[in-house]
């Protein structure tokens, strides 16, 4: 049995198929069946272009201990960006309303989320769109409690003790 079939899948995109496909009693039909389908083929490439439209760059600051997340909007306004935090996760949406182009309507959308390291401080996230089109989401570290503290301890006049007490002992 030859690999060809093999390595010329081998940079297929397989989202959305079914998953038990590579289980049938015969291995060549799945072959066979992919190689008279070439539609299928040109979807999956349009898929992974539309994919890469969209540049992430995620990156936790390791001397600080914050995160920092980059991701490339310019094909939407700002006015159609929302960025939220929700149960520790960072989601920025956006979405194009429909709009007529000539014969046809052109809609866009897309939700991303980013779970937050646990050592972050969710309630100081803060986002900044650039001109050039490039969201940037911040979180600071979280500030460490101090290991050690000094209570200072505060001098009061000596208590007396009530007539009620003073009977009970």
């Amino acid at each position: 049995m030859s690999v060809l079939p093999v390595i010329l899948n081998f940079s297929d995109d397989f989202f959305g198929n079914d998953p038990f496909v590579g289980f049938s009693l015969a291995p060549r039909e799945h072959w066979m069946t992919q190689r008279r389908r070439p539609h299928i083929n040109c979807e999956r490439r349009r898929r992974c272009v539309d994919r890469d439209n969209f540049k992430t760059c995620v990156k936790k600051n390791s001397e600080d201990g914050g995160f920092e997340m980059s991701l490339d909007v310019k094909q939407f306004k700002p006015e159609e960006i929302s960025v939220k935090t929700v149960n520790n996760h960072i989601i920025v949406e956006a979405k194009h309303e429909e709009r007529e182009d000539e014969n046809s309507f052109v809609s866009r959308h897309f939700v991303r989320r980013y779970a937050l390291p646990k050592d972050c401080n969710v309630q100081d996230v803060a986002s900044s769109l650039s001109a050039d089109g490039l969201l940037t989401v911040t979180a600071p570290p979280a500030t460490k409690a101090l290991e050690e503290r000094v209570i200072p301890i505060q001098h009061t006049p000596a208590a007396t003790q009530s007539e009620d007490e003073k009977t009970m002992s």
